[in-house]
């Protein structure tokens, strides 16, 4: 794709960092007036907790103000895919926005949240998928009841993982700009100049909370933002599918291994104890790395740069992955090897992190 054909669409867009940013620096010195709201609970035990202080929990309101302030700057072809996929958002922001404010929402209603967005989106964009390259099973997907319900699982799911790795300082954002910039550059490769600005302005708009959540921690994505991001990240990668057949599913889920794979584990890892899966523990990776930190009395003044810090070590876990998936983006067999490969290595590096403490 040529410079010249984003560049020719690109105006507003890039309004997205701003609104995002000016947003969540409105959040941070408004504390006063919120974060009895927005913080409340901190002196409750937390089990998944790796901060100290009252910091604010509701980054997803800034994330959903530069993407619409991006749409209502934008006048090109593809201003109308992002305002029905921002539209889409809105249910799972709002129930994950509730939990943050603290109204206690449970898992299975934050779910249910999740799942109503994606049918809207199906119902808005009229799309779904079509394949996820597995021999004979494709062939299931001619129905399409079937491939519309296997679409509201997998991005219900899909926007419930990032929310489930969002325990450290820019670990979820930091994942959200990784997806998103490497859905741009296949989506760049293949020419798809919808796709690319759609990943342009989710880029921007998680840049601008990561900025300042990383590595300082002034605020948090909270769930609203997590599962935000999960659902609209999840249907650019679905629209990029579907527009470019020439691209292996297994590419894309290569790019969403991190927080796929940690989702999977986990419910495997609480149901294999007889324990709900949907209930909280310190034993995800990066709480692992986290508390070996800790063990290991690096930053042991400054809580926030230990945070900071074992994000910045995990960053090369969902680093490799992607890279994996635009360099094989349109081999099926290699993108399942290597998929099959680093999920091995992921239980391995889990279990001797387990064993060493």
């Amino acid at each position: 794709m040529e410079l010249e054909t984003i560049t020719r669409f690109l105006s507003g867009y890039d309004n997205a960092l701003f609104g995002s940013f000016l947003v969540s620096i409105l959040i941070i010195i408004s504390g006063r007036i919120h974060l009895r709201y927005s913080a409340r609970g901190l002196r409750e035990v937390e089990v998944q907790r790796s901060h100290v202080g009252a910091t604010p929990r509701i980054g997803g309101v800034a994330i959903i103000a530069g993407c619409i302030y991006a749409w209502y700057h934008s006048d090109n072809f593809s201003s109308s895919y992002l305002g029905l996929i921002i539209l889409s958002g809105i249910p799972v922001l709002i129930f994950g926005l509730l939990d943050d404010l603290h109204f206690k929402i449970r898992p299975i209603y934050r779910l249910l949240g999740a799942a109503i967005s994606s049918v809207v989106a199906i119902i808005l964009l009229k799309t779904w998928l079509n394949r996820v390259d597995v021999l004979f099973v494709d062939q299931l997907f001619l129905l399409s009841p079937l491939a519309i319900l296997f679409t509201i699982f997998a991005t219900t799911g899909v926007s419930h993982s990032f929310n489930v790795i969002d325990g450290l300082n820019g670990l979820s954002l930091g994942i959200s700009l990784s997806t998103s910039f490497f859905l741009m550059v296949i989506a760049w490769i293949t020419s798809d100049a919808l796709v690319v600005l759609l990943c342009l302005v989710f880029f921007l708009s998680s840049l601008g909370l990561f900025l300042l959540n990383f590595p300082w921690g002034k605020i948090f994505l909270g769930d609203g933002g997590a599962y935000f991001q999960g659902h609209c990240l999840s249907w650019v990668a679905i629209l990029l599918l579907v527009r470019n057949p020439e691209i292996t599913a297994w590419s894309i889920l290569l790019i969403f291994f991190w927080p796929v794979v940690e989702t999977v584990f986990s419910i495997y890892r609480r149901v294999n104890k007889k324990k709900p899966a949907s209930r909280a523990d310190r034993e995800h990776f990066h709480q692992l790395v986290f508390d070996k930190i800790k063990r290991l009395k690096l930053f042991h003044h400054n809580s926030t740069f230990a945070n900071s810090f074992s994000t910045f070590l995990i960053l090369p876990a969902f680093i490799t992955p992607s890279l994996l998936a635009l360099i094989f983006y349109n081999a099926t067999i290699y993108a399942f090897i290597f998929f099959l490969g680093l999920f091995a290595a992921y239980i391995y590096s889990y279990y001797k992190m387990k064993a060493s403490f």
